[in-house]
């Protein structure tokens, strides 16, 4: 029978009680045995403080966990964003399962994920692993050994109004698709802040029917996205977002305070929509695109004037991505903007050469392909993850790219237009997964790295140059391809090498360079979207 909570103030009260404590000390050790017998289960966690610490069972019901309160019980891992120096969520926050056939019969007010998770009782634990167990081959993380570092009374009414905005948007745009008959269709990358994510393997079990059409589509939840999460709970770790005050029976569980305090939350980042009720009536990626389109066809030259931009004459990679910033009248960045940072939002400048259009279109390229960053070692995470565990997945599956499309021609750079854009779901599991298995295969069998002597220059100093069988080709069918990503090509320990799963196998290494040119490293790789995939993404503006 699970325990009963009279009161919200107890509820907040026993999650308080944990704060500083290892999860191995809040839940029971058979919890703790199953966690050694299976480190696999991604929801023990959750599972094992729901039913040990808040004396509830383990369910999955539509009403909220704490019914007579109207209270959801929810756990978030916090990761630490070097380059930010902060701790944020490092992953979504999944709000409830939602039914195709009843959710688009609902009004946003009353929609389900409303009424499942408006008042969150959230525990944050500090995702930062020292110790790992080894499992069938693999590591996992040591989940027992977490500390509880945050709990508070999250209630989603507390948000800006901007958030609610956008986040109402989304859901209409959830909606949208399910009316149209394309619940299959859905995708995290087509929203901005409240996402549709898929639930569970991608297996017939899983499928389920939908109101307006005879496809079968993937069973979603709603949630809210990994980087709006990562943006909400920074502020919860700073001190800025606390434990609700406005919920209904917040003075009747806290009669010694008299006064009710407004605990809306303030907002000081720059906002790139301006005014919201812009949003009754278009999306959030109309009111963007909108923004540019005074300034297609425009030459970049002419846009720098007008905008007061200076073009360097060489290594000129800041500009263009100025003057788009320059287009929504804005003092900073606009990836640095409060709808762009909790969105995810990646704004990534693309070139086209005007000699492309002398080639067929399957044929031509962008001037570069981009790079898909990472915070961890890749090698390392490829070796070890499978494809939908891994940062590159994650990325691709959440993120949201604003592609700010030039082209340059004999006389000068010309802007031709924006658009939004992520990678589809059947690519991601397609071409995108056999490359990085083909990837994974090379690396755990032994990567092949030939040695190769090459003249002394300026890019050359070594005077020689270390050939790999992974798949290196800027264009072709496979969508990205691998590449050093260092200051200085080093195959030995060092901040610009990899440690590898299994010994490499050299050709023509030198005898005397085993000491430099050693089995156990590689230089650091990143993954590359490729020149023609980019091409085809943009190719509106060209043909």
């Amino acid at each position: 029978m699970d325990r009963e909570y009279k009161t919200i103030r107890e509820v907040k009260e026993r999650g308080e009680a944990a704060v500083g404590k290892m999860i191995k000390e809040l839940v029971t050790q058979e919890n703790v045995d199953k966690w050694y017998a299976s480190p696999r289960n991604k929801g023990w966690l959750g599972n094992a403080i729901e039913k040990d610490w808040f004396g509830l069972a383990n369910n999955s019901r539509p009403e909220a966990d704490f019914n007579n309160l109207g209270v959801e019980l929810k756990c978030a891992g916090l990761k630490f964003f070097r380059t930010e120096n902060s701790w944020g969520a490092k992953e979504r926050l999944v709000l409830n399962i939602f039914d195709f056939n009843e959710e688009h019969k609902r009004d946003f007010q009353n929609s389900s994920f409303l009424k499942k998770s408006k008042l969150v009782e959230l525990m944050l634990y500090k995702y930062n692993p020292v110790d790992y167990l080894q499992f069938e081959g693999k590591e996992y993380p040591t989940y027992p050994d977490f500390l509880i570092t945050h709990s508070i009374l999250f209630n989603l009414k507390d948000l800006l109004d901007d958030d609610w905005a956008i986040i109402e948007n989304d859901w209409n745009i959830i909606m949208n698709m399910i009316r149209q008959g394309r619940a299959e269709d859905i995708s995290e990358g087509m929203t901005q802040y409240l996402g549709a994510v898929t639930k569970g393997s991608k297996t017939a079990e899983n499928q389920t029917t939908q109101p307006f059409s005879d496809k079968k589509a993937h069973r979603r939840a709603f949630s809210l996205r990994p980087t709006y999460m990562k943006e909400i709970t920074k502020r919860i770790v700073q001190g800025e977002l606390k434990s609700s005050i406005t919920y209904a029976s917040y003075q009747s569980d806290y009669p010694e305070l008299h006064k009710k305090i407004d605990a809306k939350q303030f907002d000081t980042e720059e906002h790139v929509i301006k005014n919201l009720s812009e949003l009754k009536h278009k999306t959030f990626e109309q009111i963007i695109l909108d923004q540019f389109k005074p300034f297609y066809n425009m030459d970049k030259k002419s846009l720098a004037e007008k905008f007061d931009v200076r073009i360097k004459k060489k290594n000129d990679k800041a500009s263009s991505r100025l003057i788009a910033q320059k287009m929504f009248n804005l003092k900073g960045d606009l990836e640095k903007t409060d709808e762009f940072k909790k969105a995810g939002i990646a704004v990534k400048i693309i070139t086209v050469a005007s000699n492309q259009r002398k080639k067929a279109s399957e044929r031509r390229l962008t001037t570069q392909g981009f790079k898909l960053g990472s915070d961890v070692s890749f090698i390392k995470d490829i070796s070890t993850l499978d494809w939908e565990d891994t940062r590159v997945y994650d990325y691709l599956s959440t993120t949201k790219f604003l592609l700010v499309v030039y082209e340059k021609t004999p006389e000068g750079e010309i802007f031709k237009g924006a658009k939004f854009w992520y990678m589809p779901e059947n690519e991601l599991m397609g071409t995108v997964k056999k490359t990085w298995e083909l990837i994974k295969q090379a690396l755990i069998s032994g990567v092949e790295l030939t040695f190769k002597c090459v003249k002394i220059s300026a890019k050359n100093k070594k005077g020689y140059e270390i050939e790999n069988n992974l798949p290196s080709q800027v264009s072709g069918p496979q969508i990205l391809h691998i590449r050093p990503s260092a200051g200085e090509s080093d195959y030995h320990e060092s901040i610009n090498s990899d440690l590898l799963p299994s010994p490499a196998i050299w050709q023509n290494r030198p005898e005397d360079m085993k000491d430099i040119l050693t089995d156990n490293y590689m230089v650091k790789q990143a993954l590359w979207l490729n020149k023609n995939y980019m091409y085809q993404q943009v190719k509106e503006f060209f043909e």
